[in-house]
């Protein structure tokens, strides 16, 4: 639709004798050559969730933080909430990576969505996709304001034609008008990531079971919780299943187990949420390479939080000797 309005601007200024219109924006284009040298190049560090994100079978997420160089992540109470919350500074920037395991064993880029906070005190959506089907294509995408609806719409609306031209490697697999649809639904980024977000007590809720912080992220609080909740879909592989250091529980009791044909995941009676538990020091104490990368993601944000910060999470930093 953007396209066909720059074309008729521009035959009306063709025949227009030198009359002048406004140029419709559009969404800033992203192109990213190199997807396996972009985050790291970049400032990027990938953090690691005590307890980890469900996925697709055969796949894999990577959720990436950078923090401006001196700069520092506010602290600031929920008393509603009974927890404390961060709100990330200006030139702060996140990514969530889905990754799809090749034929050779490889992980490729499958779909990148993100935001930034710019100087300018807005805060803005990107949405990253392969531009062909070669392990490690380049990608291109859209960025847009997040106040700006818009823009959101033709951004999705670019984006969706580039998903029906060059289907993503792990969604290749779904049929293209199922791909799409589960695009345009993932594309609605502002009704997911809203801010200070409570965890949901019960799995009927819509959006996402965890907590967010007061800059509408799921997965920086996530790092500093020993206890999170457990998807419960059988469409997805729960990796904390069979972890020898996380226990899922309905309350005091041990939450049911699910094995599936290629997915594993947890439930509890009278639709309540199951809660994973990492028991840190034991796992540290073992050397356990996921604890070991939960506490390397904790001193991330230790040498970047505020002294209030350092004080509302002491347990969580604590228990990876991080003082």
């Amino acid at each position: 639709m953007n396209r066909l309005v720059h074309a008729m601007l521009a035959v009306l200024l063709a025949l227009g004798g030198g009359a002048t219109y406004a140029q419709v924006p559009e969404p800033t284009r992203i192109d990213i050559a190199d997807p396996r040298a972009y985050w790291r190049d970049r400032g990027f560090v990938e953090l690691t969730p005590a307890i980890r994100v469900s996925v697709a079978p055969g796949a894999r997420t990577a959720i990436f933080l950078k923090i401006p160089e001196g700069a520092r992540i506010a602290t600031r109470l929920l008393p509603s909430q009974s927890r404390a919350t961060f709100l990330l500074p200006p030139g702060s920037a996140s990514d969530r990576v889905s990754l799809a395991a090749g034929a050779d064993g490889e992980w490729t880029v499958d779909d990148v969505r993100g935001t930034r906070w710019g100087v300018d005190g807005r805060e803005y959506f990107h949405v990253y996709r392969p531009a062909g089907p070669d392990l490690h294509a380049p990608l291109v995408g859209y960025e847009w304001p997040r106040d700006d609806p818009h823009l959101a719409i033709a951004a999705t609306t670019l984006l969706t034609a580039l998903v029906r031209d060059t289907p993503a490697p792990f969604t290749a697999l779904l049929p293209s008008w199922g791909e799409v649809a589960r695009f345009r639904q993932l594309n609605r980024c502002d009704s997911c990531h809203v801010a200070d977000k409570p965890m949901a007590e019960t799995d009927r809720a819509v959006l996402p079971s965890w907590a967010t912080d007061a800059s509408g992220l799921y997965v920086p609080l996530a790092v500093l919780a020993d206890r999170a909740p457990l998807s419960t879909s059988r469409m997805f592989h729960d990796p904390n299943s069979g972890e020898a250091f996380v226990t899922a529980t309905c309350g005091d009791q041990p939450a049911r187990e699910h094995l599936g044909r290629r997915s594993r995941w947890f439930s509890c009676p009278d639709d309540a949420v199951p809660i994973g538990t990492l028991d840190v020091p034991a796992g540290l104490a073992a050397g356990d390479p996921h604890v070991l990368r939960v506490c390397a993601s904790r001193r991330y944000l230790f040498d970047r939080l505020d002294p209030a910060g350092r004080e509302a999470f002491a347990a969580a930093f604590a228990a990876c000797g991080i003082a």
